[in-house]
């Protein structure tokens, strides 16, 4: 199985760009965002899924690891197709998805073409538990914080306030506050100022 390429980027189109690898040039399929980020003749390194079905075998790329990751898990949820999964990474960032999913709030994938109401609703769902063991290996710290703080999200969120307020607050509660009810307390106090 593929896992990593790094090449020149040959040829870019509207779903791919053929990136040649020691003189071999492997169709990867990325989303808008990263098609926009390269540019052709440009060095670029790739972290792949390598999908295999019965009728075909497509590379799927991406610039990190936790877009890849959350690829892999939104794949994983029945009614996803890797297309689908693409078009939902490239309507909004992997911060936002995940905000999305720990506020239980569908409509942001709602408005991806290919995802429905129901699906939408089975993401959220499916994956809100597994968002913690995503990105424990994330250096991105809106990242580490989320999954642990999903109890001080959920109830910020409950009091009215949005997801970017509630995101950027969790970033600040201090450290030393480390019981639920205090990190709200202390959330409340910088969400006043």
């Amino acid at each position: 199985m593929i896992a990593y390429l790094i090449g020149k980027v040959l040829i870019k189109k509207t779903k791919y760009l053929i990136l040649l690898t020691n003189n071999t040039g492997y169709q990867v399929f990325v989303n808008e965002k990263t098609l926009t980020a390269l540019t052709e003749n440009q060095e670029a390194a790739l972290h792949i899924h390598h999908h295999v079905k019965e009728d075909a075998e497509e590379l799927y790329g991406f610039l990190n690891l936790p877009e890849l990751e959350l690829f892999k898990n939104l794949i994983a949820i029945s009614g996803v197709g890797p297309k689908s999964a693409l078009g939902v990474m490239a309507h909004s960032s992997v911060e936002d998805i995940i905000g999305a999913i720990l506020s239980e709030d569908p409509a942001l994938l709602r408005t991806v073409s290919g995802i429905g109401p129901k699906t939408a609703e089975r993401i959220v769902v499916e994956l809100k538990s597994k968002i913690g063991s995503l990105y424990k290996d994330s250096k991105d710290s809106w990242i580490q914080a989320a999954p642990k703080d999903v109890e001080v999200i959920e109830a910020l969120l409950g009091l009215g306030y949005s997801r970017k307020e509630v995101m950027d607050v969790v970033r600040q509660i201090p450290d030393k506050l480390t019981e639920t009810s205090d990190k709200i307390k202390g959330a409340l106090k910088l969400l006043a100022k």
